[in-house]
């Protein structure tokens, strides 16, 4: 209790089972808090030679809606330069790809968005934003409809937000709410919700305690060390698994104190880090200098795991744009608009152009997204698992494998949100019947296309694994979630040159099965 109101939400102490009376262990076993967090990166545009692991890796099959789905155990094998590989861009570290870490992974092929897109912020999360534009039938996303749940927050006495959407200046957070935040029968709102871009911000946001003008005290976590050390070491009713969590919070609360001045102005709370990402992005160096990328994003990964850890905030979105945000985590520096027109475009054929969207992918998903995955792996949820393994962490791309299109389009997840999903899977959902044409733009990978099942039942997954009750957010047309697209005649020609219809590809009986987690994902 003193460490509680001693040091404000960095402070505040995690779950400690242990100290529970035996009904508030049990309530809490049964009820504990899970966290949401996607990142959103542009263009797609991956070789799926390149993104997924071999056919050779799927050993079930099963016939769902009208087509075999596929799935395999997801493994990483050691790669020629010794690193851990499950595919060219799924590749890390064999230190940060550990086997453990990989079994709380799925890795999803053959998700559809159910219409032709091109350019989108949103569509991603569930807003079907055909070139950015806005719908013709828009809906919230899914983030949105997370936080404002009062299955997901049934209490926000300890909460600072409900939800953080991270964005680079200028753009869209790429996550839209209702306009009357909660309520989904006052409609869409007409903008994206608000983002933020600065790591200190978001620790202002989301760790800052209220301060005293003119007093002067010694950091918070020096102050209170000696009081957690008499807990962590005089209590005996605190169990192993205790201690060890205890430990964790203070290790990550210590991490984010060597960025930390030594004094504070009438906070009980530590000070602000001393550097902020913003001032990366805006030196020279930026541009060009994938180290420098990296750890723009490191700089908000580390608060928000605390953060997470904490409670004070269980709903996050990251949204990745190299042109606003300066950054291709390659050498190559994007210029504006030349990233997306002289290196994505070009990238439909093999050669340097394709190599630089391998690297920009491959170093984002090593050094960003299983960065932020590893810091929840190494918090306890104080029942013998981590905070990961009450975590959804989910990677979304823009398009699928080629430039505007919307086959394939890609989905990396990490935690089993608390049980609710199975983990360790490379599951393949497309329709290898339903071949689909490419055209001019799409270069020789327009041949590697197909039809598979619709992203809507992606996002329906997410949104029943987060617990949140299919009478929030399920449609009177189909039972998930999002928008009953249809393709658009101009692009009717995608399926038409092979013989069929898009309805054809995407029939009633697929549309039906919306309201379920998808195959192979039920516990």
């Amino acid at each position: 209790m003193f460490l509680r109101g001693a040091g404000g939400a960095v402070l505040a102490l995690p779950l400690l089972p242990s100290l529970l009376s035996p009904l508030e262990a049990k309530a809490q076993a049964a009820q504990r808090p899970k966290c949401f967090v996607h990142f959103r990166t542009p263009h797609g545009a991956i070789f799926g030679a390149s993104m997924w692991p071999t056919d050779a890796a799927l050993t079930q099959s099963l016939f769902y809606a009208d087509h075999d789905v596929r799935r395999g155990d997801l493994v990483a094998t050691p790669d020629a330069s010794g690193d851990a590989a499950i595919s060219r861009v799924l590749t890390a570290k064999p230190s940060v790809l550990t086997p453990t870490l990989v079994s709380k992974m799925n890795i999803l092929r053959g998700l559809d968005f159910p219409l032709y897109m091109g350019h989108n912020f949103g569509a991603p999360l569930g807003y079907y934003d055909f070139d950015k534009q806005r719908p013709g039938s828009p809906r919230a996303t899914i983030d949105q409809v997370m936080a404002y749940s009062s299955a997901f927050y049934p209490s926000v006495a300890s909460v600072r937000k409900r939800s953080v959407a991270i964005a680079g200046s200028g753009t869209s957070t790429g996550s839209w709410g209702y306009s009357t935040p909660g309520v989904r029968a006052s409609g869409v709102a007409t903008s994206s919700i608000g983002g933020t871009e600065s790591s200190l911000a978001l620790f202002d946001t989301l760790l800052a305690g209220t301060s005293s003008p003119g007093t002067t005290r010694p950091s918070v976590v020096d102050k209170v060390l000696e009081s957690y050390r008499r807990l962590r070491n005089g209590n005996g009713r605190l169990s192993a698994e205790d201690k060890r969590r205890l430990d964790q919070h203070i290790d990550a609360v210590a991490e984010l104190q060597r960025r930390l001045e030594t004094t504070s102005a009438g906070c009980q709370v530590p000070p602000r880090p001393t550097t902020d990402n913003l001032s990366l992005r805006n030196s020279g160096a930026f541009a060009g200098d994938p180290a420098m990328n990296v750890e723009y994003f490191r700089l908000i990964n580390e608060v928000l795991a605390v953060a997470m850890n904490c409670g004070v905030c269980r709903v996050a979105t990251l949204s990745i744009d190299e042109n606003n945000q300066n950054l291709t985590f390659t050498p190559r520096a994007p210029q504006g608009e030349d990233w997306h027109n002289n290196v994505v475009h070009p990238s439909t054929v093999p050669g340097a152009n394709q190599d630089l969207v391998v690297q920009f992918n491959q170093v984002f998903f090593s050094q960003v997204f299983l960065d932020l995955v590893s810091r929840f792996e190494r918090f306890s949820n104080g029942v013998g698992g981590t905070l990961l393994d009450d975590a959804l962490i989910a990677w979304g791309q823009e398009n699928g494998n080629t430039p505007h299109f919307s086959f394939s389009v890609p989905v990396v997840t990490a935690g089993s949100a608390g049980g609710a999903l199975k983990t360790g899977s490379y599951c393949d959902y497309r329709n290898i019947t339903r071949k689909v044409s490419g055209d001019s733009s799409t270069g020789s990978e327009g041949s590697f296309l197909w039809a598979g099942l619709l992203y809507n039942q992606w996002l329906g997954t997410a949104l029943q694994a987060m617990g949140i009750p299919k009478s929030e957010w399920s449609e009177t047309d189909h039972p998930g979630y999002g928008w009953k697209a249809s393709y658009q005649s101009t692009y009717e020609y995608l399926f038409t040159n092979k013989g069929f219809s898009s309805a054809q590809a995407y029939p009633a009986s697929m549309w039906q099965k919306t309201g379920e987690l998808l195959p192979f994902l039920a516990p």
